[in-house]
């Protein structure tokens, strides 16, 4: 203890033990050995806080006075209170001056052993195809310490067999294991009674027999057949045997048929039927009730139908049906458009065009923007103002139609265009050049940027760019209107010059 300070502590113990869920009492003397009044708090390091309460945490003592104070230590009594020893200190503070005072002390928790065992399912079932059941055993160490644990089952009329998957479980402070427990019977009969047996299932620690835990179980065993079963199966067997001799034949309907089962309108078809062991019999609909058991008849349908067979005896009902099926009367050939086309496909403004077609199964033509035509015309004149697109409908008896369309392109000769504007080749080689051919229609001037410049409304010119171009032709009319173009020179490598090998290589040693 330093010799400046001016608190002494004393404890009443250097050691204490205790049993989880039990209580212990430290008593603290302290001693204040300097002139002045000071007060004292108190603290417990090295423990778990809820394993320490001090009731009066500070205490005020006189000039070179002593006091005492109780400290209460509780282990609760859980898995987790892990049996040992816990050093910890009591240390006193002056809230005065700073100044401390500690006092070693040990806390030795004992250990303690308790078990819990649980059964799942509690109740299984034996019988003489499946003899054997399974049980699942988990066994929990709520002590602090590890422990070695042994199974036991057993019933008190020895009815049943019990058989551990492992009879010896190692499990540690607060950890639980499950174990298949397999039951059956003793003894396997064909015919019995069944039986309930209460069986216990016990889990003992190894090294302390008085700490031990049971749950309780029942084994359900049921023979092949019981007397009871064995009477109701015998009284059933008769029942059916007289049933069976004096029960009503059943309705039977051998054959209904519909042929052929497609026609077309206007067409017919025959139903055949053959039932047995009836005393009625009716088809539907437009047939009814018909006398013979077997038969057929002719019907004429206008659209599909299906046939309805309804056969009644002491047997029951019996029911069944057929589709006929009426398909509608063949379609006329779908109209085609074999070709479609106009002579000349561009003109210029004020000019005609001659539309062309060749069409099959066409009852009525149609050709928009015009109207419709006579079906038997092949061909029309027209003289569009601007461009047009024309569509040619071919129309058969039945509605069914067919379309065709074409665009005639009308050019107005006043109107700024450019014609034509590409280069050739697109793509060069380094060093090499190409030609920019152009003809723009309506332009008071003409530009080619990219070191071009101001160009004639027709013309070519040649240009060696060095990299990948994109030349623009830019037209404008005498309104200030504008139209662009566009195309680009692609520029390739120069492919590397290689030395062939020589004809005649010099042998080798000279």
């Amino acid at each position: 203890m330093p010799a400046s300070t001016t608190i002494e502590i004393k404890l009443s113990h250097d050691e204490i033990k205790i049993e989880p869920g039990g209580t212990a009492q430290l008593q603290v003397e302290l001693v204040n050995t300097s002139d002045q009044p000071d007060t004292i708090g108190l603290e417990v390091e090295g423990l778990d806080y809820e394993w320490v309460a001090i009731p009066v945490p500070t205490i005020t003592l006189g000039p070179r006075s002593r006091g005492s104070e109780k400290i209460l230590l509780k282990i609760p009594r859980r898995s987790e209170s892990t049996a040992g020893a816990y050093p910890f200190v009591v240390r006193a503070r002056s809230l005065e001056t700073g100044d401390t005072a500690v006092a070693p002390v040990t806390l030795l928790v004992e250990p303690f052993a308790a078990l819990s065992v649980e059964l799942y399912p509690r109740r299984g079932v034996c019988t003489y195809w499946k003899p054997v059941t399974e049980f699942e055993v988990t066994v929990h160490n709520l002590g602090n310490t590890p422990l070695d644990v042994r199974l036991y089952a057993s019933d008190s009329d020895d009815v049943g067999v019990y058989t551990f998957e492992r009879e010896v479980l190692s499990l540690q402070a607060g950890a639980s294991e499950t174990v298949v427990l397999s039951a059956e019977p003793s003894h396997r009969a064909m015919i019995g009674r069944s039986q309930i047996a209460s069986f216990t299932v016990t889990a003992r620690c190894v090294d302390n027999a008085y700490v031990a835990v049971h749950t309780q179980g029942q084994l359900y065993t049921r023979p092949l057949v019981s007397p009871v079963t064995l009477s109701v199966l015998a009284l059933l067997a008769l029942v059916l045997g007289v049933w069976a001799l004096t029960r009503p034949k059943p309705v039977e309907i051998l054959e209904f048929a519909v042929d052929p089962p497609v026609i077309q309108q206007g067409g017919t078809a025959v139903l055949r039927w053959h039932v047995t062991n009836a005393s009625e019999i009716s088809i539907t609909p437009d047939i009814g009730v018909v006398k013979e058991n077997a038969g057929s008849r002719q019907v004429l349908p206008a659209h599909t139908t299906t046939y309805h067979l309804v056969a009644r005896g002491r047997g029951g009902v019996v029911e069944k049906e057929v589709v006929l099926t009426v398909q509608p009367a063949p379609e006329p050939p779908l109209p085609a458009i074999v070709s479609f086309k106009a002579e000349p496909a561009q003109v210029t403004k004020g000019e005609p065009v001659t539309l062309s077609w060749q069409v099959q199964n066409a009852t009525k033509l149609l050709l928009s923007p015009l109207g419709e035509l006579d079906p038997l015309l092949t061909s029309v004149r027209d003289t569009p103002a601007v461009t047009t697109t024309y569509t040619l409908v071919a129309i058969n008896t039945a509605g069914r139609k067919v379309e065709k369309k074409l665009t005639v392109k009308v050019r107005d000769p006043n109107a700024l265009e450019v014609l034509e504007f590409k280069a050739e080749p697109s793509v060069i080689t380094a060093g090499g050049s190409a030609t920019l051919r152009w003809r723009v229609q309506a332009a008071s001037r003409v530009v080619i940027d990219n070191g071009v410049g101001e160009v004639p409304p027709q013309g070519e010119t040649a240009v060696s760019p060095t990299q990948d171009t994109t030349y623009t032709l830019t037209a404008i009319n005498d309104a200030g209107d504008v139209v662009t173009k566009s195309v680009k020179v692609t520029v390739t490598a120069t492919p590397p010059v290689t030395t062939p090998p020589s004809v005649n290589p010099t042998p080798p040693g000279r």
